[in-house]
């Protein structure tokens, strides 16, 4: 899933669900749209440990945020639900501005950065969750949709199966430094469930 195009391919052939999510990206227009920014489909849905109510999220890089934010106020203003905030950066993160559309059963999250896609926390996060779920198989996506119903977000889940402590979201990215096998090894000592 490198690309939006492997992951759209990812989505068509996928589960009931994943195929939903992409014929809304395909019949809506987003990804035409937002075509200039690089809209890339992220977050639970593509890795299939999405639950009823989650959202489609799209990460998109935008090096002018005030562009981007007139486009997509005039391109989706007028969608159900329409809503934009911009973030300033705290807490280390650069400014960033998030928007929700909802199309057909869908919530949808537009979230952009001026830092390219694959730098973006949510798309490294992805990443390392994707990794563990190929490790941990159909036992891993029931462990996380479970703790996702009890109202676990999904790092934090991840962080409990892991035992991680502290900011789940910081450790999750230095998880992403591993290399799979490293991640894999040190996974297989951790994690909280049966699974293989």
């Amino acid at each position: 899933m490198i690309t939006t195009t492997d992951v759209m391919a990812h989505l068509a052939s996928g589960n009931e669900r994943q195929q939903d999510a992409y014929k809304v990206l395909q019949s809506s227009g987003l990804l035409s749209i937002l075509a200039a920014y690089q809209p890339y489909p992220a977050g639970t849905v593509p890795i299939d440990i999405d639950i009823p109510g989650s959202d489609l999220d799209l990460l998109c890089e935008a090096a002018d945020l005030e562009a981007f934010e007139t486009l997509v106020h005039q391109q989706l203003g007028g969608m159900q639900g329409f809503r934009c905030d911009r973030g300033d950066g705290r807490a280390g993160q650069r400014p960033y501005v998030t928007c929700i559309v909802e199309i057909g059963n869908w919530p949808i999250e537009i979230f952009a950065q001026s830092l390219s896609v694959r730098r973006q926390n949510a798309y490294i996060h992805m990443l390392v969750e994707w990794e563990l779920l190929q490790l941990w198989g159909a036992a891993g996506h029931r462990e996380i949709r479970k703790l996702k119903l009890e109202g676990w977000k999904t790092e934090p889940a991840f962080a409990v199966v892991l035992g991680l402590q502290g900011d789940p979201y910081e450790k999750m990215l230095h998880l992403a430094s591993m290399s799979k096998d490293e991640l894999w090894q040190w996974a297989r000592l951790r994690t909280s469930f049966q699974f293989e």
